[in-house]
């Protein structure tokens, strides 16, 4: 089952939200916490974790994308899908 990450809300006022890099290739296995990707309010780099293991099938925001809360970075393949 495909998983979605999802940009969570963050306090950046009117400034832009942008993706300044994955930490993670597509077809990454990646565990429940671990950072994915950052992202960049100007002065503040955050890092987005994930909410459960599984493997990076699709990244859907590449790096420089202007991103809001709520919007889908990438998608994991759920772990317990590849059992």
């Amino acid at each position: 089952m495909r998983v979605p990450i999802i940009l969570p809300r963050l306090d950046s006022g009117k400034e832009p939200i942008r993706v300044c890099g994955w930490l993670v290739d597509e077809g990454d296995l990646v565990v429940k916490g671990d950072a994915i990707t950052e992202v960049l309010i100007p002065g503040i780099t955050f890092d987005v974790i994930a909410d459960s293991t599984g493997r990076l099938v699709e990244i859907a925001k590449p790096v420089d994308s202007i991103v809001h809360a709520g919007d889908i970075l990438g998608w994991l393949e759920d772990h317990e899908a590849e059992n």
